[in-house]
């Protein structure tokens, strides 16, 4: 699925879940607050990823050189997580 109408699909996803993080934001959840920004925030790069960049069409490899960056920083930002966590 291609064109204009899969582009404000994918916006309005975008927006929705900007709307969740704020909304959380005002939402005491204690420790797990961290959490739900950093799965929502993961889940608009995985859009952005798949649809803004074009990456479920692209060639294999750049698929593959992309989803090791991704997966790198996610294992930064759980490195990172766990230590903001254990303080």
């Amino acid at each position: 699925m291609t064109g204009p109408r899969n582009d404000v699909l994918v916006w309005l996803a975008l927006l929705a879940l900007l709307l969740l993080t704020l909304g959380s934001a005002y939402v005491p959840l204690g420790r797990f607050n961290t959490t739900l920004h950093l799965a929502i925030a993961a889940t608009q790069a995985a859009l952005v990823l798949l649809f803004s960049m074009h990456l479920r069409t692209a060639h294999p490899l750049l698929r593959a050189v992309a989803a090791v960056g991704f997966f790198g920083i996610a294992i930064l930002i759980a490195l990172s997580l766990a230590d903001v966590m254990t303080r």
